[in-house]
């Protein structure tokens, strides 16, 4: 079969390119990041007025990334955007490893603190503890691109890296396998194309596993 494609509302154009930076003695994380980036595409969808499932949920973003006035989320990086990341990197545990700020899945539920007073949208985190990937993970971020149209944090690596995923394609192919005699066997490829959160840059497909699932509701 040829390849299926979903894209979350906007697609590429959309997608915030926000970066890691300094942050004390290491960088501020790549979970936090992720959550910005996430809390700027819906802000921006907000803000829009074309997209009516999220035309409710403005105030996702603030002036200067605080709490006072209503403001649109911008798509590149400011001092507003840089303050919004540093307070979500304080709710969600991110600790400086070498170089990194790392972040447990355990903990990435707690940017629901930045929420809280901002707005009524409503955050939905699933994890694997031992950073293992499942089905389940992968169909929570599947299913928000695909029937929401809305972008998924997910997990890549061995609990290494929070990427946010805002396409997925898939393909059913036939593959003839042998062993003593053969028969014919069907596969899916399934693949999320990921905004690594590196100010727009290194934006690809990547195989689509993940032992996390972090995802918004309006």
């Amino acid at each position: 079969m040829s390849w299926t494609y979903h894209w979350a509302s906007g697609g590429h154009a959309a997608q915030p390119a926000y970066n890691q930076f300094q942050y004390g003695s290491c960088l501020v994380g790549c979970g936090a990041v992720a959550w910005g980036m996430l809390f700027g595409w819906g802000d921006r969808q907000a803000e829009s007025g074309t997209n009516a499932y999220w035309r409710p949920r403005n105030g996702l973003y603030r002036q200067g990334g605080g709490r006072g006035n209503n403001a649109v989320a911008p798509l590149t990086m400011d001092d507003g955007v840089r303050n919004m990341i540093r307070e979500l990197r304080g709710q969600i545990g991110t600790f400086c490893a070498g170089n990194s700020g790392a972040t447990p899945p355990w903990s990435m539920d707690g940017a629901w603190r930045y929420l809280n007073g901002r707005t009524g949208t409503r955050q939905v985190c699933h994890w694997n503890i031992l950073g293992i990937s499942e089905d389940r993970l992968r169909n929570h971020a599947i299913a928000s691109i695909r029937d929401r149209r809305t972008p998924a944090i997910i997990g890549t690596g061995w609990l290494s890296h929070y990427p946010l995923a805002y396409g997925y394609a898939w393909r059913r192919r036939v593959v003839r396998r042998c062993f003593i005699f053969c028969w014919n066997d069907e596969v899916t490829d399934r693949w999320f194309y990921v905004n690594q959160g590196w100010g727009g840059s290194g934006n690809d497909w990547v195989e689509a596993s993940t032992w996390f699932a972090g995802e918004i509701y309006p």
